[in-house]
């Protein structure tokens, strides 16, 4: 079964260039929002029921129906929403709504959030410190936006040059269009389009579930803060299953990759199974290449 693709990455070295690499944006979302933060509340992303398993990943939630934990193979992710306060350096916000670790197996490293919500209960933003007792530790900052109706609309990291991702909706509220950029490419280094039919679907499928896989199905690359979805804290999905996405290599001509996607779903509409196919297209071969994923299961 495959795993998820939950984490790693982030306080000390790339401290100083994380910093100063995002101070200077005056539109970034204030981290320190006092008291304009939100309460969390899977139910406003899952309102037919969290899963308790997509993947190897099982979730675990407690009586207020909070995600606490969720295990996915070696890997043990862990929510505490109580207020915390991180062993950040100079200009580092301080004062934190919630945390969330992570920790491999036997490894004594791990990686550690500290993160502030919006009013509508989401992740704005995170501190992350990814231990490592060898090298140091190192840190990385993400920003979030989202609509007024709780989509993320845009994504921003300091790893990969100040990455921004930015999210493009439709009116019946379904991401059509998926773009990224850094500073090294302003104009763009990654775009996806999304569709939600196909010969065999011609009406597009209703997302009862809530489900939204940014990276399987979206190409939003999320690393270490995928898991953050499941626990209700990167805002709602989208309002169809998509059935087939086609990303362009902005930077070099002649890169493509078309994906389809299939969905199972149970007699209550949610959905049991998600498999993904694609085809690559390289202008330095003579025959596309296509592969086949593993699938995801759910158990809800």
């Amino acid at each position: 079964m495959k795993q998820l693709k939950f984490l790693t990455f982030a306080l000390a070295t790339a401290l100083t260039l994380g910093v100063a690499s995002c101070s200077d944006d005056n539109d970034e979302p204030n981290p320190n929002p006092g008291n304009e933060n939100g309460t969390v509340n899977p139910s406003t992303v899952f309102a037919a029921g969290l899963p308790t398993q997509v993947g190897d990943a099982v979730i675990t939630k407690n009586a207020d129906g909070l995600v606490t934990k969720i295990v996915d193979g070696d890997q043990t992710i862990t929510f505490d929403y109580t207020p915390a306060k991180s062993r950040a350096a100079v200009n580092i916000p301080t004062d934190y709504d919630m945390t969330m670790n992570v920790e491999w197996g036997n490894d004594e490293d791990g990686v550690d959030f500290y993160i502030k919500l919006n009013k509508q209960g989401f992740i704005e933003y995170a501190y992350e410190v990814d231990e490592d007792k060898v090298d140091g530790d190192t840190a990385e900052e993400w920003w979030f936006k989202y609509d007024v109706n709780g989509r993320m609309v845009e994504m921003k990291r300091t790893e990969g040059d100040n990455e921004i991702t930015t999210v493009t909706y439709n009116a019946e509220g379904d991401i059509i269009a998926v773009k990224v950029s850094d500073d090294d490419t302003p104009n763009g280094k990654m775009q996806c389009t999304i569709t939600y039919t196909d010969a065999s679907y011609t009406t597009a499928i209703a997302n009862k579930s809530g489900m939204m896989l940014y990276d399987d199905s979206f190409r939003i690359d999320m690393d270490e803060m995928a898991p953050a979805y499941f626990a209700g804290l990167l805002g709602k999905g989208t309002t169809h299953l998509p059935l087939g996405a086609t990303e362009i290599n902005l930077r070099e001509e002649g890169y493509k990759d078309i994906y389809a996607f299939s969905w199972t779903l149970n007699s209550n509409q949610m959905p049991t199974m998600f498999k993904a196919s694609y085809t690559s297209y390289s202008p330095w071969t003579d025959e596309p290449y296509t592969y086949e994923e593993e699938p995801i299961e759910f158990k809800w």
